[in-house]
């Protein structure tokens, strides 16, 4: 495990939850496009498979639209929450969450599914790892998957998005947290280091918490979608937003429907 993956994911796992849960809100209506292209390709129940599932706001949002999830993510803290999240929108008899590294999603998988029907990956939670890695874990859920099944990669930041709108710094604030965020950005190899800094806000003074260095790649649709079809899966759409569906283009993220071949 890359170590700031260990940092953010699970030793400060209390800080991004918090970042996790200002997605919540948005996510019924994430789920409503999703179910409506999913309507589009014949698939209307069946299980879902939710990569790097986080505290599992798509897996609730999918099992109340009467899909049987899976989420897997590698931090115990979020796996816990999203249990809780479960429970808080009864649907707890219809998830399954996880512990566990994706790169091992055949092991960490076993035997509790049938193949699965839907595959989700969402929120930029691609790039962590090599390349190699990134086309292991999806030839590995499409080898649990039934032939003609759908993946979402959605709201994910792709290169050209990077490339035209990159800003160094950014500031994020829930609740009483501040982030600061320093960034750099390699066209060359389509990878950006940045700086995460925390702080808690006490009315108008900041104190230090933590700060975690992360790097990851980014990619473009072509390339993703290249990486997709080596691991057996067929791209056959990408939109701007799975929330109105609409066209992709450089100023938007990059939302992908692919189908296993």
């Amino acid at each position: 495990m890359s170590d700031w993956i260990k940092k953010l994911f699970v030793e400060r796992s209390d800080l991004f939850l918090k970042l996790m849960n200002e997605r919540w809100p948005r996510t019924e209506e994430l789920v409503n496009g999703m179910v409506k292209v999913l309507n589009d390709y014949g698939v209307t129940s069946g299980n879902l498979l939710d990569l790097c599932c986080g505290n599992g706001r798509i897996s609730v949002y999918m099992a109340k639209k009467g899909f049987k999830t899976v989420g897997v993510d590698i931090s115990k803290a979020f796996i816990e929450d999203a249990g809780n999240k479960a429970r808080e929108h009864g649907v707890s008899s219809s998830v399954t969450f996880l512990e566990g590294d994706v790169r091992k999603l055949k092991e960490v998988i076993g035997d509790v599914s049938e193949p699965f029907d839907v595959v989700v990956n969402a929120w930029t939670s691609i790039g962590y790892f090599s390349q190699e890695d990134d086309l292991n874990i999806f030839k590995q859920a499409r080898e649990l998957s039934r032939e003609g099944a759908i993946l979402f990669i959605a709201e994910t930041t792709h290169s050209d998005f990077i490339f035209l709108k990159f800003t160094p710094t950014a500031y994020t604030e829930v609740d009483n947290i501040v982030m600061l965020e320093n960034r750099k950005y390699d066209p060359t190899t389509s990878r950006i280091a940045s700086s995460w800094a925390f702080y808690n806000k006490r009315g108008e003074d900041l104190k230090f918490i933590d700060r975690v260095e992360i790097e990851h790649h980014i990619y473009s649709l072509s390339e993703l979608s290249s990486l997709l079809r080596k691991a057996g899966w067929e791209t056959v759409a990408c939109y701007g937003s799975l929330l109105t569906l609409q066209p992709m283009n450089p100023l938007t993220s990059l939302n992908i429907v692919a189908r296993a071949r």
